[in-house]
């Protein structure tokens, strides 16, 4: 979607993992599956292999330089309803990274930054970076230990559902995640643990006037803690229970509105885990979830939790992901104690040539908030958002192509719809 805050969504997602204590680690929920992709037949002749970077060896380490540069056209910066403004503006992204991928231990290490610089709205531009790293390492046979964390200065995109309409910038915040957990296969067990950690703080922004607006009230930090029990009933097929418990505390006891938002909750899920031959990978499960209020104002939810990973390799030439979850997440909207957040996304990759790539990508999201008070609506979002790019990898140094994005936000909220169009041009440069 055009919005990625993960503050409006303090997710147990794809690839999060940290680590707050050694011993603990382990992939959390939801995790994105990399699998080695294979030939769907045995007999299908193997496509030429794609040019790949090759970095540059130091010590222990392979390292790539990457500069990106891409041009891009935004038919509605604000993401607003009525008075849509467009823009031009260029991003400039360099980045370095380090990977380590020995017979005990991986390791990847990053740092990158974002340079926004808008053509005619000014109040858009920003610099965006981050820094991140994790480490999986065999400790003993069939016992390893995962850890991760990473620090980022970024930009809450215009759109996001908790970002102030009347702010004249972007509103720019800190994000700090860590975690870990540990992992021990005893024949066709597997025993995980898993925890994981987010802190983020939101400077305060500017209305038109100059008048403050106060932003304090979203800061907050959320922990989660679990385990998840697996068993290989069949090669390729295992089922798996998993528990995951987790508190949100905000920094300020009360926000503008007078209520207290910390809240605790758990997650129950069951289902199955495949890997069909490295043709198809993937997961599906499903359960129960909770969520209580320390405010008295906030009644417990409880509800249906459901999720499904897919990756698909009809040839050696597409890839095809798939996606599904719905979850409870944070909100600070007056009037609203949080949201359910149910979506589903469809992503295909498919190389035309050795040097020429197709993406695409469709993904839907229902969001429905959940409030407290008369005085607000029931309010539901329904978001699209369709994608689609071309790429040309001229070397295994540079590659080029363009891509165009769709996004449409329908709600029952007055002033809340909007539709957005992007065309980006973009030039990739690894070293």
């Amino acid at each position: 979607m055009f919005y990625r805050l993960a503050a409006s969504q303090s997710r147990m997602s794809f690839l999060s993992v940290s680590a707050l204590a050694i011993g603990l680690a382990g992939a959390f929920p939801a995790a994105a599956l990399a699998q080695e992709r294979g030939s769907k037949l045995e007999a299908e002749k193997e496509a030429p292999p794609r040019l790949e970077p090759v970095g540059a060896r130091i010590g222990a380490f392979r390292a790539f330089v990457n500069l990106d540069a891409s041009a891009v056209y935004d038919d509605n910066v604000y993401a607003q309803e009525t008075g849509a403004r467009d823009d031009t503006y260029f991003k400039i992204s360099p980045s370095v990274r380090l990977t380590s991928d020995t017979s005990r231990y991986k390791a990847n290490f990053s740092a990158g930054l974002d340079r926004y610089e808008y053509s005619k709205l000014n109040g858009e531009s920003r610099t965006d970076w981050n820094v991140k790293g994790d480490v999986v390492a065999e400790l003993l046979r069939d016992t390893s230990v995962t850890f991760n964390a990473g620090f980022r200065r970024a930009t809450e995109e215009r759109g996001a559902p908790d970002s102030p309409v009347s702010a004249r910038s972007p509103v720019r915040y800190e994000s700090f995640t860590a975690g870990g957990g540990l992992a021990r296969e005893v024949g066709r067990f597997q025993i995980r643990t898993i925890v994981d950690y987010e802190k983020l703080n939101f400077d305060d922004g500017r209305q038109g006037n100059g008048a403050i607006i106060n932003n304090d009230d979203r800061d907050r930090q959320f922990v989660a803690a679990g385990g998840e029990l697996s068993y290989e009933f069949s090669p390729g097929y295992r089922i798996y229970g998993r528990a995951l418990f987790d508190r949100v505390a905000y920094q300020d006891p009360f926000d503008d509105s007078g209520v207290n938002r910390d809240a605790k909750g758990y997650r129950l899920t069951g289902g199955v885990k495949f890997d069909l031959t490295n043709v198809m990978s993937g997961s599906v499960f499903a359960g129960y979830m909770h969520r209580s209020y320390k405010s008295p104002v906030f009644r417990d939810y409880g509800g249906l939790a459901y999720g499904a990973t897919l990756v698909w390799n009809p040839s050696r030439l597409t890839t095809v992901y798939v996606d599904a979850n719905r979850g409870i997440q944070e909100t600070t909207l007056v009037g609203y104690r949080g949201f359910i957040s149910t979506n589903a996304g469809l992503r295909v990759e498919h190389d035309l040539t050795r040097f020429i790539q197709l993406k695409a990508g469709l993904r839907y999201d229902k969001n429905k908030y959940l409030r407290f008070t008369n005085l607000v609506v029931d309010r539901d979002d329904d978001i699209v958002f369709a994608n689609v790019g071309l790429s040309y990898l001229l070397s295994r140094q540079v590659s080029f192509g363009a891509s165009y994005e769709y996004g449409k936000r329908t709600s029952n909220a007055a002033g809340a719809d909007y539709t957005r169009n992007r065309a980006i041009g973009f030039v990739k440069l690894t070293f």
